[in-house]
This record gives structure tokens, sequence and C-alpha cells, in this order.
């Protein structure tokens, strides 16, 4: 089920209270259907983690997409069961740097919410990523390579670099360890 969840930057499109009311009702449905689920946090003040803490007997599991909250909200996120998904959004200052390297491993899944949440090239952590591709602007497009300041699925693979350098362990490790991850959270039935 998802993405489903709160956003207090964005109450200028729906206020809090209604974003509440839905949310609660999206996590009925999510426990009718015993579905994992695709969370949505930002800025929330405690109100997201204090919405799941009350339901969480009833969440077949899930990721916290686009997770940018500090190692506080992080661990406690963990501490209900819950997978914590990062991409560029996450890595755009030390301190997400930091936060994302005490992510456990176990815990830890890859996204790149494409087309956005990309790598800043002057951002900490472009230093990190290894792989390039050719890349043109939007409006000079050609099959074949990437459009310049858009993520792509394939954009993956800098998130993981970049994490496997700031946590300091082998990319295949990482690479292993998310896969198994996402499997277990989002098709546990496959999980070996």
């Amino acid at each position: 089920i998802g993405e489903i969840g709160l956003d207090y930057d964005r109450t200028q499109f729906c206020d809090k209270d209604i974003q509440m009311k839905w949310f609660l009702r999206q996590l009925e449905l999510a426990k009718d259907t015993k579905l994992p689920i695709i969370f949505h946090n930002r800025n929330t003040g405690g109100d997201f983690e204090r919405v799941v803490r009350e339901h969480r007997d009833s969440i077949c599991g899930g990721v916290v997409h686009s997770f940018t909250g500090d190692v506080q909200e992080m661990q406690a996120l963990v501490d209900l069961g819950l997978y914590i998904g990062i991409n560029g959004c996450a890595l755009k200052t030390e301190e997400g740097l930091a936060m994302a390297a005490q992510i456990p491993l176990d815990r830890l899944v890859l996204e790149t919410d494409a087309p956005w949440c990309g790598l800043r090239p002057s951002g900490p952590a472009s230093k990190h990523v290894k792989t390039k591709w050719a890349e043109v602007k939007r409006d000079k497009f050609v099959r074949g390579t990437m459009v310049k300041d858009r993520q792509e699925p394939a954009h993956t693979l800098h998130i993981a670099e970049v994490l496997a350098a700031v946590r300091d362990v082998p990319l295949k490790e990482l690479a292993a360890a998310t896969y198994s991850n996402t499997i277990k959270v989002l098709f546990p039935a496959e999980a070996v």
C-alpha cells in the first residue's frame, strides 16, 4: 500500500486534519489487505511516529520512503520494525551522510524517487560516486543516454556507491543486503 503518510511541509495543499483522517483510513486498508506499506513522513513533529506506533501490530511491514530525518528519528522508526529508504535527498549534507551510515544494514533499502531526489554534483555524497553515464539536457534527449539532473532507476547504483563508502563496506555486500531487505519487506513470501 502506498505511498501513504503525512507531509506537514505541504499543508497548503492538504491540511493536517485531512491528512490524518486519510492516513488512518489507509492504515485500515493495509490491515485488511495484509500488505506492506510504503510510508511518507515529512516534518510531522512526531505525529507520524505516534500513529505508526499506535497501529504497529496491524502493519505487515513497511519502508519509510525517502527518509531525511535525523539519527534519533531513524532509530525510533527502526525500533518499530520499519525499513529506511534512502535516496539522494538524504545525502545532501554531511549530517545526512552520517545518519545514513548508522542505519542498521538489515533495515536499509535503496531508492531513487525517480525523477526526483538526485545526488547533487556539488554535494558531499558526489565524491563517492564511481559510475558515470553519458548525460544530455532534457531538450537534447538521445536514446541510450541519461537526462541531466533527472533520476532514473539506474541511479540506485549511485546511492549504493555512496552508502558503501560512508559505511566502509564493500559495494557487493551492501547491494546484497539491501536487495535482501527489499525482498523481505515487499515480497515476504519470496524471502529466504
